[in-house]
């Protein structure tokens, strides 16, 4: 590594951290402002493929507000239907960290960032669909009592129990490191030319 590019490397990371908290406010203000919209919208994907992995379509994922949601059955009796409630906002302030991350990358063209942002947030929004979807399994094989038992042997329970919680506590806080790596890893390691952002 020459010398240029050492000193490229230290100049390239500050503008980095500069550029992100810049991004911050920014980003978390439009995420607050699309939350209920996105919200809304992954209830509705995630309800539709759980409704392809059961006969029959007996789950539907109800709006409480802005930020919940209910996890409600139709073949229960109407007092216990409602099974669970979570917070679907939980589910995706990722994305708060993906957007900074992938618009405080400096060196790189507006256009490239944009492009790279909107691919990476697309692969953002399948992960937090499937997401609800073990959810929904998860609450299913593991936190109604009997009727989990009944249902769910447990191989079952161990699946969908541990396949939620690596992807909830685990992979969800990854994803946006591992997808702006992912983009940019050819930047990260080949040394970044010196450039303003």
């Amino acid at each position: 590594m020459t010398t240029a590019e050492k000193a490229a490397r230290p100049s390239w990371a500050l503008a980095l951290v500069r550029n992100a908290l810049l991004w911050v406010v920014p980003v978390a203000l439009l995420w607050l402002l699309l939350t209920p919209i996105y919200n809304r919208f992954l209830l509705g994907s995630a309800q539709n493929l759980v409704h392809l992995t059961e006969y029959p379509s007996v789950t539907d994922l109800l709006r409480k507000d802005a930020h919940f949601a209910y996890i409600s059955r139709r073949d229960f009796p109407p007092s216990r239907s409602l099974v669970h409630s979570f917070r679907v906002t939980d589910v995706h302030f990722h994305l708060i960290m993906l957007g900074v991350l992938f618009l405080a990358v400096p060196a790189i063209s507006w256009r490239k960032r944009l492009e790279n942002l909107g691919w990476a947030f697309l692969i953002t929004i399948f992960f937090d669909i499937f997401l609800i979807f073990f959810y929904v399994k998860f609450t299913y094989a593991t936190q109604l009592g009997p009727w989990s038992a009944a249902h769910y042997g447990a191989f079952a329970r161990n699946f969908w129990g541990l396949t939620y919680h690596v992807l909830d506590l685990a992979f969800k806080f990854a994803l946006p490191f591992l997808l702006w790596a992912a983009f940019y890893y050819r930047d990260l390691t080949a040394g970044i030319r010196p450039a303003s952002a």
